[in-house]
Formats: C-alpha cells, sequence, structure tokens
C-alpha cells in the first residue's frame, strides 16, 4: 500500500536537529549510532514514499556518519536488504570486508542483517528498502554483492539508475496500487540482472592493488607530487598496470585523484577546517580558483562559498 512522509530539520531548533534527524531516519531506515561530520548547523530533508513493497527514502544532509553495531542486530534485528543510489551524493560504506567509496551516480546494496559503517552526504540520495525474499529468489547469494559500487558497464546498471529516479522523483504517478507493483518488480528484476552480470570474479591481485591505491590516494591528498608516476613507483608495479586496476571500475588514476581531493575540500569546509574557499582550493592541489569552483559545483550541485556562508 502506497504511503508518504516528508520530515525537514528546518522546522527544529538548531542544537536539536540533528538529534531530530536521527530519530526520523533511524524509525524508517535502520536503528545505529550516528553522528554528524560537520561544525555547521544540520540541514536534513527525508521523504519517504511507499511503492508496492519498497520503501524509496530520499534523503538531502550534510555529511554524516552511522555505525550499524552488533549491538544493534541484537535489539533490532532485521533481515531487508537496501540499495542505495547516491545520485548527487557522495560518502563511503564498508560491510563484509569490503569497502565502496559512493560518488555521484554511485548504485550499491548494504544488508541489514549485517554491521556495516555508512557516511553518506549530499542531495538526492536514494535509499530503498527491499524485503530479502524479493531479492534473494531472483538472485540466490546477494549477500555477496553488498558494499561494491556496481559498474555501468555491464547491462542493467544504467536503465536501473534512470527507474529508481523517476520513481523517487515522480512519486504520484505510482499511487495505482498495481501499477506501483508492477513497476516494482521490474525493478527488482532488472536489479537482479545487473548484480548478475557484474564482474564479481575480478582477480584478487588487481582488486587488492585497486584498494591499496586508493587508500594510498587518501592518505596523500595533500602531497603535491600525487601522480600515477609516482603511486606506481611505490607500489613498485607500470604505470599500465595502475591504469588497468581502476579501468576495470571504469574509472581512471587521475581523475579519482581529483575526484578525492574535491571530497576532502568539501568536508573540511564543512568541519569548519578552512576559513576561505582560496585556502581549500590549494591545500588540495587546487591552483586555479576558477576551475575548483566549477569542479565543485559539477559535482555536488552547489558552490563552494555556499558552504562557506553556512559555517
Amino acid at each position: 500500500m502506497s504511503h508518504s512522509n516528508q520530515y525537514s530539520t528546518l522546522a527544529v531548533a538548531a542544537p536539536r536537529r540533528f538529534d531530530y534527524w536521527k530519530e526520523v531516519v533511524c524509525r524508517h531506515c535502520l536503528a545505529a549510532d550516528s553522528k554528524p561530520l560537520t561544525q555547521s548547523d544540520f540541514d536534513g530533508a527525508l521523504e519517504v514514499n511507499g511503492m508496492g513493497p519498497l520503501d524509496i527514502c530520499t534523503l538531502s544532509s550534510p555529511l554524516h556518519y552511522w555505525e550499524r553495531a552488533p549491538r544493534h542486530l541484537r535489539s533490532g534485528p532485521d533481515e531487508d536488504l537496501w540499495l542505495g543510489f547516491t545520485r548527487r551524493g557522495y560518502g563511503e560504506l564498508e560491510q563484509a570486508g569490503r569497502k565502496a567509496t559512493l560518488a555521484a551516480d554511485s548504485l550499491f546494496l548494504y544488508d541489514a542483517s549485517q554491521t556495516f559503517r555508512f557516511s553518506l552526504g549530499g542531495t538526492e540520495n536514494h535509499l530503498v528498502r527491499i524485503p530479502r525474499q524479493l531479492l534473494s529468489q531472483r538472485l540466490p547469494g546477494v549477500s555477496g554483492c553488498t558494499a561494491v559500487v556496481l559498474d555501468d558497464r555491464r547491462p542493467g546498471v544504467i536503465p536501473l539508475r534512470e527507474m529508481l529516479h523517476q520513481a523517487a522523483s515522480i512519486p504520484a504517478s505510482f499511487q495505482d496500487e498495481g501499477l506501483s507493483s508492477r513497476f516494482s518488480n521490474t525493478l527488482l528484476d532488472l536489479l537482479a540482472i545487473s548484480l548478475e552480470l557484474q564482474d564479481l570474479k575480478t582477480t584478487h591481485d588487481e582488486l587488492d592493488l585497486y584498494g591499496r591505491i586508493m587508500n594510498y590516494i587518501r592518505q596523500h591528498l595533500t602531497d603535491p607530487d600525487l601522480s600515477i608516476e609516482r603511486i606506481a613507483q611505490v607500489h613498485y608495479v607500470s604505470t599500465r598496470t595502475v591504469t588497468r586496476a581502476f579501468a576495470r571500475y571504469q574509472k581512471t588514476p587521475v581523475a579519482e585523484i581529483w575526484k578525492e581531493r574535491l571530497i576532502a575540500s568539501r568536508e573540511a569546509i564543512e568541519r569548519g577546517q578552512v576559513r576561505s574557499i582560496s585556502q581549500a582550493a590549494l591545500d588540495f592541489g587546487f591552483s586555479d580558483f576558477s576551475h575548483y569552483s566549477h569542479a565543485f559545483r559539477k559535482a555536488f550541485g552547489m558552490a563552494p562559498h555556499t558552504l562557506l556562508r553556512r559555517n
């Protein structure tokens, strides 16, 4: 049966906003510990719409952190699977020994029956609650697909993103119960196909190399000498091997370096760690302020000075 709920922290006094946010998100999503990762006032909006057997939660908020620990599994057991779509968001997800870096247009799964760590920020983040049996009957072993960003070179991923965007952005179109059920079943079929056709047997060596390189990049974002040549040198491989490891994810090392620098600069602004946009740009390797502002707006849908004013 369809339903709709909307929440905003703007109606709450500033000191209580994050507590209110945590309360409504836990009520509609999952019990977990949470904390803000910014020093600015927390402005969040949540919309929850039912579509057949699915719930679609759309969140817009500053970067914040969630952790579902063993005590949450004991006190509030939940078997649902969750499909995430960071249309204009960003963050990171850790579950079952895997870690996924989330950027704009990432599609990923996580499992309510397992512990996880999850940071999330930005606008138009869609989280879809899926009753476990509806997906596991389509794809046995689906729990092995969590905390992996779906590769959109594989069939099904791009139309799946579009279906999810439409379901979240025009929920009134799915008020008819029969139509809503048919649409959600089609979405689940497409999700199962997309997962089944992922390259989940990628060689361990290149998966491990990609993970190690991403950790190295995040630890050296302010290093002016950070480059593909430097990365290859410290990992004792060729630049071609580095490029191939990233190509498995339809990424390039250079693009990932600048993406991570943008994310880190945004976090620095949100946490009040920089006093100006020029400092945020220079601290993270951007010497051209105009290019930095343009790249920031393209990545996050807002100008960097907008966040600075909030702080």
